[in-house]
């Protein structure tokens, strides 16, 4: 009994200094990208190591962000991805799984708009001697295009003296209104089943590791910096049809910090269908805290979330924040059954 007690008293000590190994990653790291309250259902956007990483053939992934509707332009996200696990291992002792992501994103008067196709690719270790640890290993490479409408934009010299006058000349100077340009990644993500009744998830990647030139002017030394994303999922089992996470995710890119906190709940209510519902409270701190709901039936899985502003910009918004929806469908494909021996009828 006291062997026991030790060997999980040792894996949540694990835990903890992996825990506090991330946060300080967050304390210490430096344009925002997309960016999701529901996280942990854009799984391809956080980090190219989750590529393949469910029970399944194939998967498809869809969101959709309205933010600050209140506002006069809000800010809409949408984000469509789909990976497959292959059949076939490139590279021994591995599992491999590639994707494909397309995310749109518009904000502003402007409609500053970005758009990226991109491929991640994972390479999953598992390990004979600890059938609970999974090591994942993740690229991710696409375009990406960024442009803004002049058109809908006003300046100082458009006013006459009397009047704005939109017909006039801007006398702004802009070489391009739309740049393309090539964008590269890196991630891993641990899993490891702790006990039976507890496991973790914890992520690294960082984005954006080729600095792509951004400016319309452009200017060679205006680039888009790396951005870092940290996540860790603690999830307690009660028993088999309800469990407790612990949810953490930080996304940083120079100044601009963006770290959600919270805890979900999930519960199986019907266990033939596999139909469960969940529901969270979390913060985005600084600046909202956020509610999610779900449900999952079957494959398909649909969560809800709001974000209600609680920052000094909640004066605009009325602390009305942001509604997203999150869909995710797994497929697998009917395996055959094939006897490995043949048996005789007992009629001959």
């Amino acid at each position: 009994m006291i062997v026991k007690c030790k060997k999980y008293l040792n894996s949540y000590k694990t835990i903890c200094l992996l825990v506090l190994i991330c946060i300080g990653f967050i304390k210490n790291s430096d344009a925002q990208d997309i960016h999701f309250s529901n996280w942990n259902m854009s799984p391809l956007n956080l980090n190219p190591a989750n590529t393949g990483l469910f029970e399944g053939d194939g998967r498809f992934i869809l969101n959709y962000r309205n933010q600050w509707k209140s506002v006069q332009v809000p800010y809409n996200s949408f984000s469509f991805g789909a990976d497959y696990n292959l059949q076939k291992s490139c590279i021994k002792k591995t599992n491999e799984a590639i994707g494909i992501i397309f995310n749109h994103d518009v904000a502003g008067d402007g409609n500053y708009k970005i758009n990226e196709l991109k491929i991640p690719i994972n390479h999953k270790l598992t390990f004979k001697k600890d059938s609970g640890l999974l090591i994942g290993i993740g690229l991710i490479a696409g375009i990406s295009n960024i442009s803004v409408d002049l058109s809908k934009l006003s300046f100082d010299k458009q006013w006459d003296g009397d009047a704005y006058n939109a017909g006039s000349s801007n006398g702004e100077v802009f070489p391009k209104q739309s740049k393309t340009y090539a964008d590269l990644g890196l991630g891993t993500v641990l899993q490891k089943k702790i006990t039976q009744n507890f496991s973790a998830i914890i992520g690294y990647a960082i984005n954006h590791v080729n600095k792509p030139t951004i400016s319309f002017y452009n200017t060679s030394n205006i680039k888009l910096r790396m951005k870092h994303s940290e996540s860790i999922v603690l999830r307690y089992s009660f028993s088999n049809i309800s469990n407790i996470q612990f949810e953490y995710y930080a996304n940083q890119q120079q100044r601009f910090r963006e770290n959600l906190i919270g805890l979900s709940y999930y519960t199986t209510i019907e266990p033939k269908t596999n139909t469960a519902v969940n529901a969270g409270l979390l913060t985005r701190i600084g600046d909202a805290l956020i509610t999610t709901v779900g449900i999952q039936h079957n494959s398909m899985r649909i969560q809800f979330s709001y974000d209600y502003n609680y920052s000094q910009f909640k004066r605009a918004t009325n602390g009305k924040g942001a509604f997203e929806m999150s869909f995710i469908y797994i497929y697998s494909k009917t395996k055959l059954f094939v006897p490995k021996t043949r048996v005789c009828p007992i009629y001959m």
